[in-house]
């Protein structure tokens, strides 16, 4: 059982000064590149420590180095700025080298990025585009473990756009694509271990067949945007582990029954076990404040610790015990209220 938080952090400075206005200042030549170097050097701390302070048992940087880290991985390929002393192994050393915790690093989807760049392309016009990323993103997975490296997070938003699913006929090579693009990824060992991330929306309607095809160790749902992820969730072989994106993190409401709720159904699934289990947000981290994430990590360190108590025990340490009724054991997008009685 472990907890971590998900998604680009909040780009703005210990003093208030949002990035994008150093940013604008260094292009401008009114601020000198490394004055920037060092705001985005400190602010990486700062997230870091917030995670470590909070008790998360994985770490990132918030991928909050750069505006835009899709655009930033782009350049760098273009660039060939690979390898093992390229932009994707500097960025995660320079966190890594801040806490003792697995230190996983971000890294956008070659399927996404695809669509990205080819927007106005199908499936088979963008298909050589995408596995050549693939292949690309797997050669950096393997320098990112040679350098240490025990976590990818691969970021595949892009899969909730699919839809299809199970209509035979509908986004067929959209679908196709996706899964050749995730086993390319991983055809080969990496040595490290990869996390598919589906944020956003329903993956379930490109079809567990596509999603769960490649050898990914875990993967981490939105339980909020995409409910039907629970569906993906009872698919999950047992043996591979889920991360349930279950929290609202801009909501001051106490969330700890749902999250614990949400841990304990997924280790249910397929005998799955606690121990293959995580907890993290749904909703995005990049427009609260600092404070507002702080609750969040805390709130999900706090429903991980638990998650892993007796009943009893969870209620003696703050568990809502309404939290530990016998449970319905039905995902939430299923559940019904029952009807008021009449009178």
């Amino acid at each position: 059982m472990f907890s971590m938080l998900n998604g680009r952090w909040p780009r703005v400075t210990a003093a208030g000064v949002p990035l994008t206005e150093l940013e604008a200042d260094v292009a401008a030549e009114t601020v000198a590149v490394d004055a920037l170097g060092a705001a985005i050097d400190d602010l990486v701390a700062r997230v870091v420590g917030v995670q470590v302070d909070a008790g998360l048992d994985v770490v990132t940087d918030g991928s909050v180095r750069f505006p835009d880290p899709g655009g930033a991985l782009l350049r760098a390929l273009a660039a060939n700025d690979l390898g093992p002393q390229g932009y994707l192994v500097r960025t995660w050393q320079a966190a890594a080298l801040l806490s003792d915790r697995v230190v996983a690093q971000p890294i956008p989807g070659p399927y996404s990025l695809s669509r990205r760049v080819h927007d106005d392309q199908s499936a088979l016009q963008r298909e050589d585009f995408t596995l050549e990323m693939a292949s690309y993103l797997a050669a950096e997975l393997r320098a990112l473990a040679a350098a240490g490296c025990q976590m990818a997070l691969i970021e595949e938003p892009d899969v909730v756009l699919i839809g299809g699913y199970p209509a035979p006929n509908t986004n067929v090579i959209e679908r196709e694509l996706f899964a050749a693009t995730q086993s390319h990824l991983l055809a080969e060992p990496v040595g490290l271990h990869a996390m598919l991330v589906v944020t956003g929306g329903s993956a379930w309607a490109a079809g567990p067949e596509a999603v769960l095809g490649a050898p990914y160790q875990s993967y981490l749902f939105d339980l909020i945007a995409g409910p039907d992820n629970w569906n993906l969730i009872r698919e999950v072989p047992g043996d591979r582990g889920v991360v349930c994106g279950a929290l609202r993190a801009e909501a001051a409401a106490d969330q700890l029954p749902e999250l614990v709720w949400a841990a304990r159904y997924a280790a249910s699934s397929n005998g799955r076990g606690l121990e293959r289990v995580g907890l993290s947000n749904a909703t995005s981290l990049a427009d609260l404040d600092a404070d507002a994430v702080g609750r969040a990590a805390a709130a999900l360190a706090k429903a991980s610790r638990l998650a892993r108590l007796s009943p009893d025990q969870a209620v003696a340490e703050g568990l809502d015990p309404r939290a530990i009724r016998q449970p319905d054991t039905r995902p939430p997008h299923v559940r019904r209220p029952k009807p008021a009685s009449g009178g």
